[in-house]
């Protein structure tokens, strides 16, 4: 038997090993929903931009102990004056590419929007997460809102909008109203 016939199986089998851990670890990171209900300090940083605090905030947990969640809603989290907010991550011109946080105050109108994170074209994309644009969502209490879009940010800003949308649905889910 040669050196040749000695080495290769097992050199093969631990290049299959590492690059099966490698995408193992890959798809982890890509598809991870934190279930812990625990706020990070991203979310803690996104609150604190929303309502100046995050004290007195707390992740909405299910009867099973499980984040709450409503269709395409990450986490709900609140405080205990009727505050909440919605992290959402959204598709913009990248799938995925919005991480925002979206905040409601206790009359259910929006209160401003936190960007968590953004891969979007820099120069382009990210100018739907400039305060001047996120500014124009304040005061939506309905999915049926009108928006201009950015251009040169289209997919970004139809992002957004289609994250507030989402959010002000869930809202409403949450409060037990229908919207109009």
């Amino acid at each position: 038997m040669s050196l040749k016939e000695k080495i290769m199986p097992p050199l093969v089998l631990t290049l299959i090993c590492v690059i099966s851990s490698a995408l193992l670890a890959f798809v982890y990171n890509l598809t991870y929903v934190d279930t812990t209900g625990i706020i990070t300090d991203k979310l803690s940083a996104g609150l604190t931009e929303i309502y100046g605090t995050a004290d007195g905030f707390s992740m909405q947990m299910n009867d099973d102990g499980t984040v709450k969640t409503f269709d395409g809603v990450t986490s709900v989290i609140s405080d205990n004056s009727g505050n909440v907010s919605f992290e959402i991550t959204a598709d913009g011109y990248s799938k995925g590419g919005l991480h925002l946080l979206i905040g409601f105050d206790e009359s259910g109108a929006v209160c401003g929007i936190s960007v968590l994170s953004i891969g979007e074209t820099p120069g382009l994309g990210t100018r739907a997460a400039a305060p001047e644009y996120l500014g124009k969502f304040t005061g939506i209490s309905s999915p049926d809102f009108e928006a201009d879009v950015i251009t040169g940010a289209t997919f970004s800003s139809k992002g957004i909008q289609s994250a507030v949308k989402t959010a002000v649905t869930a809202y409403l889910e949450l409060k037990g109203v229908t919207a109009q």
